[in-house]
C-alpha cells in the first residue's frame, strides 16, 4: 500500500506544476488566505448553480487585465489542468499510482489570480493504476464537470476545453521530463504519455508527443490541435506547441528551445 504522505512529499518537491498539500476541508474552509490568495472548492467548481466557476473566471480576467469571457476563461481552465493533472501525471508516471482527484476532496489555491496549489482533502490512491483509471477520478470525476460548468457560463465550448484538458496531461509529462531524479528517460515518458492519452478518444485527438535532439539532450515537446487563446491576453503570444502555428513553427520554437536547455 502506499505511503500517501511520503508520495505526496515526493510529487510537491518536484516544483510547480506539481505543488500539492493536504489539508483537511474543514481546516482549509475555515483558515485565512493571504493577501492575493483565494481558495476554490472543486465541488462547488462543479456545480452550475453555485457561481464559483464564473468567480473563477472573473478573478483571472482582472489579474490579466481581459474582459470576463470564452478568452479568459479557457486560459484560467488551462492553468488549472496544468495544476490538476500535473499532479496525476506525477504520480502515475513515477509512481504507478491513481490519486483521487475527484472534486469533492481537492481544493486549488489561487495566487494573483492562477492556480499554484493542489489541496487534497482525505487524500487516497490505489496502486498498479491503470490508464482508465487515472483518468476516471481526474476528469471524470473533475475536470470534465468543470468544463461543463465554465462553457455554460461564459463558453469556450467544450471541445476547447477537453482539448485544454489533453494539454494539461500533456504539459505534466513535458514538465516531467525536466526534472532529475525521477528514474525517468524521454523516451520512457513519452511512452507513459501516449500510453496515458491514448485511453481515451477525446485526449488522444488533442496532439501528438515527439521527442527532438540536441546537444544539451533530449525533451519532450507537443503538439496539439485546439488553442488556449493565449494570444488573447494582453501579455499572450502564440504558445511554442499552438494549434494556430504550422508544423515548421512549431519545430523552430522546439528546437530554440531545446538550444536554449
Amino acid at each position: 500500500m502506499t505511503d500517501i504522505t511520503a508520495l505526496l512529499t515526493a510529487v510537491d518537491a518536484l516544483g510547480p506544476p506539481f505543488r500539492v498539500a493536504s489539508t483537511a476541508w474543514g481546516d482549509t474552509a475555515a483558515g485565512s488566505t493571504a493577501a492575493g490568495e483565494h481558495l476554490f472548492h472543486g465541488s462547488q467548481l462543479c456545480d452550475p448553480g453555485s457561481g464559483e466557476a464564473r468567480r473563477m473566471v472573473e478573478l483571472h480576467a482582472r489579474s490579466r487585465g481581459m474582459v470576463t469571457g470564452r478568452h479568459a476563461a479557457s486560459l484560467v481552465f488551462q492553468r488549472y489542468c496544468h495544476r490538476v493533472c500535473g499532479v496525476a501525471v506525477a504520480a502515475w508516471a513515477i509512481h504507478g499510482v491513481a490519486l483521487d482527484l475527484h472534486a469533492a476532496g481537492v481544493s486549488v489555491r489561487f495566487t494573483d489570480g492562477s492556480p499554484d496549489l493542489l489541496i487534497l482533502h482525505s487524500p487516497r490512491a490505489l496502486d498498479d493504476a491503470t490508464p482508465e483509471q487515472v483518468l476516471s477520478a481526474t476528469v471524470d470525476g473533475h475536470l470534465r464537470p468543470l468544463a461543463r460548468a465554465i462553457s455554460a457560463e461564459t463558453g469556450p465550448g467544450m471541445g476547447n476545453l477537453i482539448g485544454n484538458i489533453a494539454a494539461g496531461f500533456a504539459g505534466g509529462f513535458r514538465a516531467l521530463v525536466d526534472r532529475t531524479g525521477t528514474g525517468l528517460t524521454t523516451d520512457q515518458v513519452r511512452e507513459r504519455a501516449e500510453t496515458l492519452l491514448s485511453a481515451r478518444p477525446e485526449m488522444d485527438r488533442g496532439g501528438d508527443f515527439r521527442v527532438l535532439h540536441g546537444a544539451a539532450g533530449s525533451r519532450l515537446f507537443y503538439d496539439r490541435k485546439s488553442c488556449c487563446h493565449w494570444y488573447a491576453a494582453p501579455d499572450g503570444r502564440f504558445c511554442s506547441w499552438c494549434s494556430r502555428l504550422s508544423h515548421d513553427e512549431r519545430t523552430q520554437r522546439f528546437s530554440e528551445a531545446l538550444a536554449g536547455g
